[in-house]
């Protein structure tokens, strides 16, 4: 026989010396990891008597908290902690499904920072205001406003996934609110006399990797998983078929990626000289003697970054070869969909926004032809209104 279902009414007490709160307690139906039914006692706190200074109004926050428990359609939620269920369910159901970068992203920040966390808090005692208060600790941490966020959103799509499999009754993410961004640095500038300066300084193989990264715009993963089969230097074009991270392959980022990128005389002379006579077709472009893909990182750090630091250059990736490549195809006058479909975007909002840096001599141009455009009519008026000059009514 069905136990039947009493109406909560729960108790209001006071809790604390100098900052007093309202704590409010009730007894709640979950769903415990046998899967049998079992009746816990709730606690919750509703706020300071600062915030909430009558018990009235305590009495009455805690009418709305418990309007779920006392309707006739609320399910029983189930009584498993964050890090069983994200163990348990969440990754042996997502991570098949997601690429390998992706995986190692969402890794690391479940293990470093979410678990640490949340990882003992049952899914249904994890509220907005533990969420809120775990953005703010990340941003007071001194972690930067862009990894916080992407913490955040690692969390509501775990939590997104326990409430669509009717674990929890909402995702407490999307009821957070999340600072502004603060000011960002401006973006340096790219100029063509630091690519040249970085190309001629670089050591191999940076300096082949580098010079076709600034040539095709390809990403770091994409020529690093090049094949001699995807290369072909009669028509002076490769296809782009895979990419590599920590020496995994996988598919292209997204399906635009998967695409023909033309090659130009220097990146076909690049290439011609890294291509032995009797190479097979499955050897890497930029492999290592085992036949396993160079190392990104180890590039980067031995090579690339000591090289630009003794040049005075900062802030350089193998990424910002790609930003290079992009900023150098606007400056020749390139439609915005030409360097979209070269780069591999799927939103030519992504390619404007995000890849296009002025060049300064280009921007200098563009300054002085907006003057020549006004007409030299314009700096008599200027002439005029100088101390002294009479002005014309």
């Amino acid at each position: 026989m069905a136990r039947r279902r009493r109406f909560q009414h729960g108790s209001i007490g006071k809790r604390g010396k100098r900052k007093k709160v309202w704590v409010a307690r009730w007894r709640e139906d979950v769903v415990g990891p046998d899967g049998a039914l079992v009746r816990v006692r709730r606690t919750e706190i509703l706020g300071t008597v600062a915030e909430v200074p009558t018990r009235r109004q305590a009495e009455q926050l805690l009418s709305d908290r418990l309007r779920h428990v006392n309707s006739g359609n609320h399910r029983p939620q189930w009584a498993c902690t964050f890090r069983t269920f994200v163990q348990g369910q969440w990754e042996p159901g997502v991570f098949p499904s997601v690429k390998y970068s992706t995986r190692k992203h969402y890794e690391y920040a479940i293990r470093v920072h979410l678990l640490p966390t949340f990882g003992d808090s049952q899914l249904r005692l994890i509220s907005r205001n533990a969420v809120q208060e775990f953005v703010a600790v990340k941003l007071r941490s001194g972690l930067a406003w862009k990894p916080v966020r992407h913490l955040r959103t690692v969390l509501g799509t775990i939590l997104g996934a326990a409430e669509s499999w009717g674990l929890i009754d909402r995702n407490p993410v999307r009821l957070t609110r999340f600072p502004r961004r603060p000011p960002q640095p401006e973006r340096h500038s790219i100029a063509p006399e630091q690519i040249r300066q970085l190309l001629d300084c670089l050591p191999e193989p940076s300096r082949s990797v580098a010079c076709l990264l600034v040539s095709t715009g390809l990403r770091i993963g994409e020529l690093l998983a090049l094949r001699w089969r995807d290369v072909d230097l009669d028509t002076r074009t490769l296809h782009v078929r895979q990419t590599v991270y920590e020496g995994h392959f996988d598919e292209p980022k997204t399906r635009r990626s998967n695409r023909t990128v033309p090659l130009g005389p220097k990146a076909v002379a690049t290439l011609a000289s890294r291509c032995a006579p009797t190479v097979s077709s499955e050897t890497l472009v930029f492999g290592t003697r085992n036949g396993t893909p160079l190392s990104r990182r180890n590039l980067l750090h031995r090579q690339l970054v000591p090289t630009a630091a003794a040049l005075g250059i900062h802030g350089i990736n193998w990424h910002w070869w790609r930003h290079a490549n992009a900023t150098l195809l606007d400056a020749v006058g390139a439609p915005l969909g030409t360097v979209q479909a070269l780069l591999g975007h799927s939103s030519s909002e992504i390619t404007r926004e995000v890849y296009l840096h002025a060049v300064p001599a280009d921007a200098r141009r563009a300054v002085e032809g907006v003057e020549e455009l006004i007409g030299p009519k314009w700096t008599q008026v200027l002439e005029t209104q100088k101390p002294g000059s009479r002005l014309i009514h």
